[in-house]
C-alpha cells in the first residue's frame, strides 16, 4: 500500500512503531543485546523516512536565502573603535510561490534595507527588483526577474486543517546554514504574542521545530509537503537569539491572502470598523474582580450584567473610536453585535479578520442588541491603512507635546543617572499612556527623549518607548531607574525590556556595543 495516498494515514504508523519498540523493550531481558530489525520493521522505518524526505523535497527546492544589505552612516557606530563598517548585512529566508519570481518572506527581513540578494537552493543568485510590504502581518513579497529561467515553486496548504500534535518541518538559513531542515510538532494554534502591536494581525501557529536567526521568512511545512506557515518570530533563551523551543509562524491561509494582494495591488487594503471589542463568551469568563481593569471602564460590569443569558454568542463593543465608521453609523459602547452580514461570530478576532478581507467603502450590515432591543445598522467601512496613519500622526504630535511639557518640569536630580544612557524619562500615568497610544493600565515609565549617538540609541531605544523592566525588575518610577543605573556595570551591559507600537522587546545597553 502506498502510504502517501492514504488520506487518513497521518502519523498512525509512527505511533504504531514506537509502541511496538517500547513493548519489545519491556519484555526483553535487561542485559540482552537488542535484536536486529526484522524485514517488516525495516520496511516500516523506510516508509516513515520516505514520508519525511518527500515532504522536504516538495518544498526545499523553492526555499531561498536572503542576504539583506543596508548602507551605514559611520556616525551610527560611535562605540566601535577600530572600524566603521560601510554596510550592515543580515540573513533571512523565503520561499518561491510564483514562477514569475515572487518570493514570500517576513516584513522585518525585507523592509529596512537597500539591497536584497536572493540565493536559490541550486546556487543561482538574483538581485531583488521589487519588494511589497505588509507590517500588520509581518509578511512581505520580494520579486526577482528569472530572465526566462524556470523556477521551482512551493504550494500553500490549508492551515485551518493543521492540528496541535501534527508533525511540521521548518526550512531556512539559521545561523548562515542554508537549506537547514528541523522537525517538531504544532504546539498551539491561534497564539497571540503582542509582537506586532495593537494594529497587528496575530494568529500564530506555535511550534517546537527549531527556528533561529536566519529562519525568518522561511516555510513551516506539513508532512503533505505543503506550506502551512511562514516562520516569523521566536521566544529566545538570551539576547543572542537562540531558540527556547517556542517558534511562531503566520498561518498559510493568511499568508496566501496577503501575498495575493501584495502581488496584485502592491499593498494590502483592509476595511476598518473603528471599535474595540471582545467576544461575549470571553467577556463573561473574566473574573468579576478583574472586569473593570480588563475593560477599562467602570460601567462595564453593569453593562455586561444587563445582557440576557439567552444571548450566548456575540461580540461586545467595549469602546468606539471617535469619528470612525462605527461612530458615524451610530454604534455605541456596550452594544452587542449579534451578527454581521448574517453570520454569527464567536470571537472578536474572527470578526476583525473578516472585516479586513472587505474593501474600504463596503457596506456591512450589523444586527445589534442594545438595552433590550434588536435592530440593524448599516456601516460603510473605512480604510484601515489610512486610519493607522492618522493615529500615528496624532500620537507623534502628542509625544512632542509631552516632551515639551516634560522638559519644562524635569529636575536635574531626576535625570542625572538615566542621562548616562542617553535617555530622559518620566512617570507614566493612565492619561499619558492613552495619549501615547498604549492601554490605560500599562505600567512602567516612558522615554521622553533619546540623545543622538547615545548608548540607548545604539541599543535601539526610541522616544515614546515604555520601559517595563530592567534586569527583570519591574520599573515603576524614574527614581527607581536612577538607583539601578547607579549600581549597573555598563561594560557588562544592562538588559532593558521595552514596549512600543511594535510590541515588547529586550534591548541590551552597553558602553562598548557588540554585534550579534
Amino acid at each position: 500500500m502506498n502510504l502517501l495516498n492514504h488520506a487518513k494515514f497521518k502519523y498512525s504508523y509512527i505511533i504504531m512503531l514506537c509502541t511496538f519498540l517500547l513493548a519489545a523493550a519491556s519484555v526483553a531481558p535487561a542485559q540482552q543485546k537488542p535484536l536486529p530489525l526484522t524485514g517488516d520493521e525495516r520496511a516500516l522505518a523506510g516508509q516513515i523516512n520516505y514520508l519525511f524526505r518527500r515532504a522536504v523535497e516538495q518544498v526545499r527546492p523553492a526555499v531561498v536565502s536572503l542576504i539583506v544589505t543596508k548602507k551605514n552612516d559611520p556616525s551610527d557606530f560611535p562605540g566601535l573603535r577600530f572600524f566603521e563598517p560601510e554596510e550592515s548585512v543580515g540573513l533571512g529566508s523565503g520561499c518561491i510561490i510564483d514562477k514569475r519570481g515572487y518570493i514570500i518572506t517576513n516584513h522585518h527581513v525585507a523592509a529596512d534595507n537597500d539591497r536584497i540578494e536572493v540565493i536559490l537552493a541550486d546556487g543561482r543568485r538574483f538581485i531583488a527588483q521589487e519588494k511589497m510590504l505588509d507590517p500588520d502581518t509581518d509578511l512581505a513579497m520580494v520579486r526577482i526577474d528569472p530572465e526566462g529561467e524556470d523556477l521551482p515553486v512551493a504550494q500553500f496548504g490549508d492551515s485551518d486543517q493543521v492540528e496541535v500534535g501534527d508533525f511540521v518541518l521548518a526550512i531556512g538559513r539559521p545561523f548562515n546554514l542554508p537549506q537547514t531542515v528541523t522537525m517538531g510538532i504544532v504546539s498551539y494554534r491561534g497564539r497571540q504574542t503582542g509582537i506586532l502591536g495593537r494594529w497587528g494581525y496575530e494568529d500564530f501557529i506555535q511550534t517546537d521545530a527549531d527556528i533561529n536567526k536566519g529562519n525568518s521568512g522561511g516555510p513551516l511545512v506539513s508532512l503533505y509537503g505543503e506550506i502551512v506557515g511562514i516562520n516569523s518570530n521566536i521566544l529566545t533563551l538570551s539576547p543572542t537569539g537562540i531558540s527556547a523551543g517556542y517558534g511562531f509562524s503566520i498561518p498559510s491561509n493568511l499568508a496566501k491572502i496577503v501575498s495575493e494582494q501584495l502581488i496584485e495591488n502592491k499593498k494590502v487594503i483592509r476595511g476598518w470598523l473603528g471599535v474595540n471589542m471582545i467576544g461575549l463568551e470571553d467577556a463573561r469568563d473574566i473574573p468579576e474582580d478583574q472586569i473593570n481593569a480588563s475593560l477599562e471602564n467602570r460601567g462595564a460590569r453593569r453593562a455586561l450584567g444587563r445582557i440576557p443569558a439567552a444571548i450566548e454568542k456575540g461580540i461586545w463593543i467595549t469602546s468606539v473610536v471617535e469619528n470612525s465608521p462605527a461612530d458615524t453609523a451610530g454604534l455605541e459602547q456596550f452594544d452587542v453585535v449579534l451578527s454581521m452580514d448574517d453570520k454569527v461570530y464567536d470571537t472578536s478576532r474572527e470578526l476583525r479578520d473578516y472585516i479586513a478581507t472587505l474593501a474600504p467603502g463596503t457596506i456591512a450590515q450589523f444586527k445589534v442588541w442594545r438595552d433590550g432591543k434588536e435592530f440593524e445598522v448599516d456601516v460603510t467601512l473605512g480604510d484601515r491603512g489610512l486610519a493607522r496613519q492618522e493615529e500615528e500622526k496624532a500620537l507623534l504630535a502628542a509625544r512632542e507635546r509631552m516632551f515639551e511639557l516634560r522638559q519644562k518640569e524635569a529636575t536635574k536630580e531626576e535625570q542625572q543617572e538615566p542621562a548616562k544612557l542617553g535617555i530622559y524619562v518620566s512617570y507614566l500615568t493612565p492619561d499619558t499612556a492613552q495619549q501615547l497610544g498604549y492601554e490605560k493600565d500599562t505600567e512602567g515609565i516612558y522615554i521622553v527623549e533619546v540623545k543622538a549617538k547615545s548608548l540607548a540609541e545604539v541599543a535601539g531605544l526610541r522616544p515614546g518607548d515604555i520601559i517595563i523592566s530592567v534586569e527583570g525588575v519591574p520599573i515603576k518610577s524614574p527614581e527607581q531607574l536612577v538607583e539601578i543605573v547607579k549600581k549597573a556595570d555598563l561594560k557588562k551591559g544592562i538588559r532593558v525590556t521595552i514596549q512600543n507600537k511594535e510590541g515588547r522587546k529586550i534591548c541590551i545597553i552597553r558602553s562598548d556595543p557588540i554585534q550579534i
